[in-house]
């Protein structure tokens, strides 16, 4: 495994709207070991750069023109020239292991390297990690070949001409949608399942809910449930209902080489 070449054609994506303060002391701070170099961070309009800037300086930044975050990756995935891309999210506190050890920078580095192996090694495209960290669920195991929900906080792409990038057509919940599309078409996933994120999905100030009320948040992501319904192949995921809304559970049984369309 040539591991300098991923070195030499490596990003760090970071959409963030509204957070400069929370992305400085949670995901930067994770970050902490790793060459500020490889990271972008992502803003929405200029408005949102002289934000960063002033509090951020020393990072290299993109200004999407974005308003959703489903937007937000496909834009990350058009302008990206490098050929192993990672996004993560703006508000992750800490990055643990099944055993509770929190990773730091630099173990962080050796995950996202060992993903891109993984993705070589097992001719897929896509990886990721559990987006919450609860050490019931955790195992200290990689899967390669079972449809998994690969969470937006933390997930990696290949890029190239044997991978062309794949866009969301929706403005949310498109980590479900890039789990399903890159399942069907790589015949595989990467994803550790022996490590969880710490973060607060939906409670920190900023992000999705400065652009959606919680109602408006739920109508769309029904809207966009319904439509993937239509779109994905018939067993790939069940809808069920939670105190919260609807929510999708992927079917890690689903086989891309014997679905029904």
């Amino acid at each position: 495994m040539d591991l300098p070449s991923i070195d030499q054609s490596l990003r760090i994506y970071i959409p963030s709207f509204q957070r400069p303060d929370g992305l400085k002391n949670k995901t930067l701070k994770l970050l902490e070991g790793i060459d500020k170099s490889l990271i972008t961070i992502v803003v929405s309009n200029k408005e949102q750069f002289d934000l960063y800037f002033k509090e951020l300086p020393d990072y290299t930044y993109c200004i999407s023109n974005t308003t959703s975050i489903g937007e937000k990756r496909n834009y990350i995935k058009k302008v990206a020239k490098e050929e192993y891309i990672v996004m993560i999210d703006d508000d992750i506190k800490r990055i643990l292991d099944a055993d509770g050890i929190r990773l730091s920078g630099e173990r962080i580095y050796q995950v996202i390297l060992k993903g891109f192996e993984k993705c070589i090694e097992s001719k897929t495209s896509m990886f990721g990690m559990c987006g919450y960290h609860n050490p019931f669920y955790l195992r200290d195991s990689c899967t390669t070949d079972q449809l998994k929900f690969l969470c937006g906080n933390f997930m990696g792409f290949i890029q190239n001409e044997n991978f062309p990038p794949i866009y969301t057509p929706y403005p949310l919940l498109e980590d479900y949608y890039f789990s399903c599309k890159h399942f069907l078409r790589d015949k595989g996933l990467v994803k550790f399942q022996g490590l969880g994120c710490d973060t607060r999905f939906a409670k920190n100030k900023g992000g999705i809910q400065s652009s959606f009320s919680e109602e408006e948040r739920l109508a769309q992501e029904y809207k966009i449930i319904d439509l993937m319904s239509c779109e994905l192949p018939k067993g790939m995921f069940r809808v069920y209902e939670k105190k919260r809304g609807k929510n999708i559970q992927l079917n890690r049984f689903f086989s891309p080489t014997t679905h029904h369309c």
